[in-house]
């Protein structure tokens, strides 16, 4: 299968996306950390997704800042 998502055109949409991947992330981190204790894959509580959006953010954060250096470094003139 491939996607093509919609190309993201202003900061609007790029903090909506975030927000989305976000939640994402937060629900895999809580079905992976219940499958590990074998507590079941019921619907996370709002406590539980609050601390895995936390760790979401730190890990989504980390991966901005690689990808705006990533971009810069490719900006930058002569042998890359």
């Amino acid at each position: 299968m491939n996607v093509s998502p919609d190309p993201i055109t202003n900061r609007e949409i790029a903090a909506q996306e975030r927000e989305k991947l976000l939640d994402f992330f937060a629900r895999g981190l809580c079905c992976t950390t219940a499958s590990a204790f074998g507590t079941g894959h019921g619907e996370p509580s709002a406590e539980a997704l609050t601390k895995a959006r936390t760790v979401a953010d730190d890990y989504l954060a980390a991966y901005e800042e690689w990808l705006v250096k990533l971009a810069a470094d490719n900006a930058a003139p002569g042998l890359q």
